[in-house]
């Protein structure tokens, strides 16, 4: 991570000056001489994140980096700036969408910030898996979401979605099913669709700052969070909550995303390494976070955390379902069966 005053520096330059400065600014240090045929001079880009180091998200970033320096004999060159030096997911989904940085390495929340109707799918109880996630995210009608995402917000994945783990429980009681969540004080971030679902379960939502999740869960301010096994392991946690249940309620997921005024400006054949590169590196981290997942549960049950494993889904999703198909009705494209079908 940066140090703090480069961070403040950064952050004070985003916020001081204007969306046409900061596209100009992007525009004199991003592309240097990428006309015709790649053999004009050199690319230069960043990649953002809110996300510290050794994070997955980071990790396909490194992998990005690697891979297109190598392909491209170093005419594509890659600055990885991670642990939030340009702010929050928003700030930084902001930036990117103003050119201030060429790309960013992030979680779904893109599309919920300039594609609010296609995001169904980072939300809990809607989609059994992640399976089913790429292909929907894959299927021709999600095409809408992904044009939606380059008209609003100026940028486009370059690979799939990255699998980031399924989220679950932690609380200081088992969860077994939706009668042992009513009334606790669940840890949400503030996201409306989350809040709406949970609060049909029957949980009373929190909102609390990721930052402020420990100790939110140590004074007793919430009783209870939901999240991967790498948040609840990288924030220590089993410290403070002694039952990890399996709900399985959501797949977490993320991408490289890159500014899309910046892509189209590329040589055709930088644009086809790009996303070839993006998609090996996507899957690679995928298949990486998929095979330490349950690696982390067992680290967390030797931590001390009892592993709750006898969880009633079904329940939990049948007792969710209004909240969701409310939620297609008023806010979300399609219907929900046309998305199981996707």
């Amino acid at each position: 991570m940066s140090n703090g005053s480069s961070v403040v520096s950064r952050r004070s330059l985003i916020k001081g000056i204007g969306t046409g400065a900061i596209a100009a600014t992007a525009g004199c240090s991003g592309l240097t001489g990428s006309g015709g045929g790649g053999g004009g001079g050199g690319v230069e880009m960043t990649i953002a994140s809110t996300f510290e180091p050794g994070h997955i998200l980071v990790q396909a970033a490194e992998m990005f980096k690697e891979d297109i320096e190598e392909e491209s004999d170093g005419d594509i060159s890659v600055e990885i700036s991670a642990g939030g030096s340009y702010g929050s997911e928003d700030e930084i989904g902001e930036v990117v969408s103003q050119g201030g940085v060429e790309a960013h390495s992030a979680g779904s929340f893109p599309y919920f910030q300039f594609a609010p109707e296609y995001w169904f799918f980072g939300s809990p109880f809607v989609l059994s898996g992640y399976d089913q996630l790429l292909s929907v995210l894959e299927s021709d009608e999600m095409q809408e979401a992904h044009n939606a995402l380059a008209e609003n917000g100026d940028q486009r994945p370059i690979g799939q979605q990255i699998y980031r783990g399924a989220r679950h429980f932690t609380s200081n009681t088992p969860i077994q099913g939706p009668s042992d969540v009513q009334g606790l004080n669940l840890r949400l971030p503030e996201l409306d669709p989350w809040v709406s679902i949970w609060e049909e379960v029957g949980a009373s939502p929190t909102p609390v700052a990721l930052d402020e999740l420990y100790s939110a869960l140590e004074q007793g301010t919430a009783d209870a969070s939901e999240g991967g096994a790498e948040q609840i392991s990288s924030f220590n946690l089993y410290e403070v909550q002694s039952h990890l249940s399996l709900t399985g309620h959501l797949i977490a997921n993320g991408n490289i995303y890159i500014n899309d005024t910046f892509y189209q400006g590329l040589d055709e054949t930088y644009q086809d390494m790009i996303m070839e590169v993006g998609q090996s590196a996507t899957e690679t981290a995928s298949e990486q976070s998929q095979s330490r997942e349950q690696d982390l549960i067992d680290e967390l049950g030797e931590q001390g955390m009892t592993i709750v494993e006898d969880v009633d889904t079904e329940a939990f999703q049948e007792q969710a379902a209004p909240a969701v198909e409310q939620l297609f009705e008023s806010t979300w494209a399609f219907d929900w069966e046309t998305v199981r079908n996707m």
